[in-house]
């Protein structure tokens, strides 16, 4: 059965001829004239409707392996009529022309019998026919199979099987380059401004269980990418633009898999600003985690970063913010926190997209830094609490002190109110109040009087420190350290008796 590449199959050529080497059915036509404006040619044969055949080898114009013959002309073919030509040789033939069938169109077509013999039909370019080990001569531009017919295109096809040819994932279009060629560019180029946009290239797949737009795969010593977008615009440019459907189970608009993390290694590598209108998100399920312990000293590792301003360097090759910003530095955090801190080389592209150079710096994992500073705010909440329980008892304390101290106060002011004196006394109120480390209390004695004293008692009345007094009017001060804390009562004094007293606090 015959095999049929490209177009519908022709029927086979009914041909009658003699024993003689040139054989006519018919008269030839001798013209000498004008065919017409329309073609402008001189006619020097003209024959009537049929074909010109020549028998080269074999005995029938058929697929026979030994036969070759060539046609050219009008073909009756039964269920449709054929103009052209047709090239046989053994069991293939190339076929060019038109046909009458429904729907009629202009054809160029490659028949073989799909056995063993068939050859692929080749398109080449060169000075002459030359041979296919002088490409200098003639060149192989395209290939195509007769098994499935793929056509592959590169002067360097393995003109044998050049992708594998297998029925189930065979190409139905090749590409085959070498020496640093391009093996496929697209050119889409619009000046005027008519509502739609240019589109280079349109890929789609329909499928029922699996299926994928394009697969890349590029394998090289040095440097390899898959992908090399560069999109400008005088508005919106767009390097990557994925989208993905709701109704899924998983959807990702772009995947990275890095295969390995460590050093150097990055699922997405972004050169400037990352905006997300959602969540970002990292794994943390029980589930994928071993060794897990409780920080411990928060706090104590926490005071020893040093939190800074700063602004970036401009530095070729990264595309680093311009305004003020706030964080660490990363050999600083390295001293405390080295898991949080990773080496970076970063390859830095020409504008054809190949590697000119690398710059090499360290990062901060700053999404790590948040369980460190939860644990940090819970050991200082902890502080907190434990401070304002001790603080409470002290209040307890010195809550039942003034009590004790409110049901003597009486006694005190009638001795106060006894003085005739007092109106030509004065101490004022310590200042400051509260104190945690010194107070100073100023003083005014009466005219004739030059000795005296202030004297502290706490709330039980009870004697704690006196400070002489040389002067007749000065100030004295009083040292936390010299009589603790607490709420007491300071009096001025003299001759043992209690002129007028206030009330001091020490923290």
């Amino acid at each position: 059965m015959k095999k049929v590449l490209l177009f519908t199959s022709l029927f086979t050529i009914p041909f009658a001829f003699g024993q003689s080497n040139n054989l006519s059915q018919n008269s030839i036509t001798e013209v000498m004239g004008s065919l017409g404006s329309s073609l402008g040619t001189q006619e020097v044969f003209r024959f009537k409707t049929g074909a010109i055949t020549q028998l080269n080898q074999g005995s029938n114009f058929d697929f026979g392996l030994n036969n070759q013959w060539m046609s050219l002309g009008q073909v009756d073919a039964g269920s449709q009529v054929f103009y052209g030509s047709r090239f046989q040789y053994r069991e293939s033939a190339f076929v060019t022309g038109y046909t009458d069938a429904s729907p009629a169109k202009p054809r160029i077509q490659w028949i073989h019998n799909g056995g063993s013999t068939a050859r692929n039909l080749e398109f080449r370019v060169g000075r002459g026919f030359g041979s296919p080990n002088n490409p200098q001569v003639n060149i192989l531009v395209a290939s195509m199979t007769p098994l499935n017919g793929n056509t592959y295109f590169g002067e360097n096809i393995d003109t044998s099987n050049p992708f594998g040819d297998d029925p189930a994932d065979s190409p139905k279009v090749g590409i085959d380059t070498q020496f640093g060629q391009k093996g496929f560019s697209i050119r889409s180029v619009n000046q005027t401004s008519l509502g739609a946009p240019n589109i280079g290239a349109e890929i789609t797949v329909e499928h029922l269980d699996f299926g994928t737009g394009m697969i890349i795969a590029v394998n090289g010593n040095q440097s390899s990418t898959g992908i090399f977008v560069d999109a400008s615009s005088s508005q919106n440019s767009i390097g990557v633009l994925g989208k993905t459907h709701p109704n899924t189970q998983f959807s990702a608009a772009i995947y990275g898999d890095a295969q390995a993390s460590g050093n150097n290694r990055h699922a997405g590598y972004f050169n400037g600003d990352v905006v997300t209108t959602a969540g970002a998100f990292l794994p943390s399920d029980e589930k994928l985690k071993n060794n897990i312990n409780n920080e411990k000293s928060a706090l104590e590792r926490i005071s020893q970063l040093r939190p800074v301003t700063y602004s970036y360097n401009k530095t070729d090759g990264i595309a680093l913010p311009e305004t003020n910003q706030h964080g660490f530095i990363s050999q600083e955090m390295a001293e405390v926190f080295p898991e949080l801190t990773k080496d970076v080389t970063q390859p830095i592209f020409d504008e054809n997209g190949k590697i000119a150079s690398d710059i090499s710096y360290k990062a901060i994992n700053y999404t790590g830094l948040i369980s460190v500073l939860t644990a940090g705010i819970q050991e200082l909440n902890t502080e907190l609490v434990n401070e304002i329980a001790s603080v409470r008892e002290e209040l307890t304390t010195v809550s039942e002190e003034l009590a004790e101290y409110k049901a003597n106060d009486k006694i005190r002011q009638s001795l106060v109110q006894d003085s005739r004196e007092v109106s030509d006394y004065a101490m004022e109120q310590n200042i400051p109040n509260p104190f945690n480390d010194r107070t100073v209390i100023r003083y005014q004695l009466a005219a004739e009087v030059n000795q005296a004293s202030i004297t502290i008692f706490n709330l039980n009345g009870g004697f704690v420190k006196d400070y002489p007094i040389n002067e007749n009017k000065g100030e004295v001060t009083v040292l936390a350290s010299e009589i603790g804390k607490g709420m007491f009562i300071y009096s001025l004094t003299r001759n043992g008796q209690e002129i007028m007293s206030k009330r001091m606090i020490v923290r």
